[in-house]
Formats: structure tokens, sequence, C-alpha cells
């Protein structure tokens, strides 16, 4: 099958993602998206991708994803190109599925457990709220909020209360005072369920080394799961450093983008647990790449989805068929929307969901998408598909 056509997309519910449709000259398309300055990414989609992609066989995805990272590696192997690339690749793994009538997970290796543990985000949707935003929610009360997540079979929450200290000294430092301040939603927390729920400690990279591990030893007294990024991943070495120590795992890092940026960090001893974004460093192709090389340090691997859809469903096939993959990242707050964008079914409950049987991703976005209010496209090449 040749790709003709590489149809992007916005829809208003997913006001940060860029979707991506390509179309083959046998009738078959396939589904991508990434995140983050989508109309960015959708340049990149039609002015990088497409003069590569438009002709070729849609089976040829590991020579497509080296052709267009040779093309990247001149701007240094991230930004808009990368996530461009990180839709194709979903796109095109999708097809696959399609032809072979086979579920993704199924081509990744077959599952490796029954269903993927999710845990929740409790940040807000980033379209139209439905709800109380679950970000509000732990500011306010992140007592009750993990007693409700707890109720739906959530066991793992992410905050981030520290962010907003670090404007004022430009995370060159943190007050005792603030340290108090930043950790009471933790102390509520624990107050509520105990150690019922884990907690995922975001830093954002906003902290020097010495504010960071600060950080770290107060997050000792509240049992944390994990610590992510508590500092800038440009420079591994102190990653390191900040690990030997602290005794609470450190996460490093959705902001890398490729095996060759993971490799130094994990050869160093840079990391815990890592965590890659699909949507941002070459989708699946290169997901299961830095999969195994974390596997041969021993490692587990999770995934970041603050996306929409087609994200999700890509990051629980993904985990459905890695085998050190340990769980993967949900917004809660996004579920609502899923049904009003597309004709699929999630299977989301008891803390974890099942990607489906259904052929490639397993899914379907409504058939009047294109043509809704608000929804905007850009079309490359010509031919099948609508």
């Amino acid at each position: 099958m040749k790709i003709t056509k590489l149809t992007t997309f916005h829809i208003p519910e997913y006001p940060l993602s860029m979707f991506l449709r390509v179309d083959t000259d046998e009738g078959l398309y396939g589904l991508g998206e990434s995140t983050n300055q989508p109309l960015v990414a959708a340049c990149a989609v039609h002015d990088f991708c497409a003069p590569e992609a438009l002709g070729r066989d849609c089976g040829e995805i590991e020579l497509i994803w080296r052709r267009l990272y040779e093309k990247v590696n001149l701007q240094g192997s991230a930004g808009a190109e990368m996530r461009a690339l990180s839709a194709l690749d979903f796109a095109l793994w999708d097809l696959l599925g399609k032809a072979c009538k086979k579920p993704l997970w199924q081509l990744l290796g077959g599952k490796v457990r029954d269903r993927v543990a999710i845990y929740n985000t409790c940040g807000t949707h980033n379209g139209r709220i439905r709800s109380r935003p679950d970000d509000e929610w732990f500011r306010e009360d992140a007592g009750t909020l993990a007693e409700d997540l707890l109720k739906s079979g959530i066991h793992a929450m992410k905050i981030w209360p520290l962010d907003r200290f670090s404007r004022a000294t430009n995370g060159q430092s943190i007050s005792e005072a603030d340290i108090r301040a930043g950790f009471l939603p933790l102390k509520k927390i624990r107050d509520a369920v105990g150690d019922d729920m884990q907690i995922c400690l975001e830093l954002h990279s906003l902290w020097n080394l010495p504010s960071a591990i600060r950080i770290a030893k107060e997050a000792e007294r509240y049992n944390v799961k994990w610590i992510e990024d508590p500092i800038l991943v440009d420079d591994v070495g102190n990653l390191r450093r900040l690990r030997e120590k602290i005794s609470v795992p450190l996460l490093a890092s959705e902001r890398l983008c490729s095996m060759a940026q993971y490799l130094p960090l994990l050869s160093c001893g840079g990391a815990d647990i890592v965590m890659v974004d699909l949507s941002w460093m070459g989708g699946l192709t290169e997901g299961k790449k830095v999969a195994a090389l974390a596997d041969a340090f021993r490692l587990p691997v999770t995934t970041h989805n603050c996306g929409g859809p087609v994200l999700t469903k890509a990051c629980a096939h993904f985990n459905l068929a890695t085998y050190n993959a340990i769980e993967m990242e949900t917004v809660r707050a996004s579920y609502w929307s899923f049904p009003e964008i597309t004709d699929t079914d999630f299977d989301i409950k008891d803390g974890s969901i099942f990607p489906g049987d259904a052929p490639g991703l397993g899914l379907e976005f409504h058939g009047d998408i294109l043509g809704r209010d608000g929804v905007t496209s850009r079309v490359s090449g010509r031919g099948h598909g609508g």
C-alpha cells in the first residue's frame, strides 16, 4: 500500500493536540497524534514528513523513521519535527495492524500482562471543562481527591504542589515555609487514606540541584513513589549526583527524544525509572528500542500521556506488550471527551486499561469529525479518503 495523503486536523476538545490521518491507495488509513504546539507540529508534518512519506509503502516503518530521523538530527533531534515523526509513526503502525487484522499489541510482541495499570495525573482537561478539574481539587483538598480516586480503583496519583514556589527564586532556593506549604497536599493524602494511595511528585525540572535535594529529602517522609524531573535533564551527571544523595526513586525523563539521548542517562546511573513520551520521541518504533535499552539496565519504563484518544490507545498497546513497563499515565479529567469525538469504547476501569482486540490502534473518530464547527485541517497529497 502506498501513502497517498496526510491530513492534519485540530479539534476544540483537544486544543493542545495535533491529529493525523494517513491515507493509502488501497483505502485503508491510519491515525496519529502528538501534543503541544500543535500548529507547529502540523507544519512539520506537511513540510518535513510529507516529502519523504508520500508515495512510499506504508509498511516501510523502520526505513521511513530512519530517513526522517537522519534529517531531523540536523536540528538536534527534538522539537516539532520529532513530534510530527511520532504522529506519523503511530499512523503507520495503525495501518500495519489494520492490514494484518491484528491489534498493535500483538504486532509489538504480544501481551505480557492482561491489563495495563494506570495512574491519574491530577490535571485539567485541556479543552472544555465538564466537571471539577482534578488540579483544582488536589490544591484544595488532596485527601478527598485521593479517596475519590481509590473508589474508581486508581491507586496512584501525580501532583505538582511545589511549582508555584519556584518563580520567586527562579528555582534557586526554597524556604522552610514553602516546603511546609508545598507538602501540605501530601500530608492531607496520607491523613485521609494512609499508604493506600501512591503519590508521584512531579517537579517539572524547575529546581537547581541543592533545592532538588532538599525537596527529595522532605518527600522521603511521605513515602513518595517517585520524584519526576526535579532538575533539567540536559546534564545527566547532576541527575546521578542527585540520585546518590536521596532514597526516593528518581524518574527521568519525558524530555528525552531518542535512544541516543537515553543512553548517557542510563549509563551514568541517573534514573531509577525511565519515562518516555511516545508522541514526542519518535512514536512506537523508538519507544520499543528505549524500553529494551532500559531493560538492559534492569530498569522499568512508564509512559507520559497527557494527550487525547490516539495517544492513550498507543500507550496502552505499548505498555501491554512491553515486559518492563510498569504502568501508564492517564488524565481522568479528559475521559468524558473520548466518546464525543470517537466511535471507540475505552476499556478503562478498576485502575487499569485494556486497548482491545480490534485491528491496529482500535480507534475510529466519528465520521463527521473533519466537518464539525471549530475543526481545522490541512492536506498534503491526494487520493483515497475524505
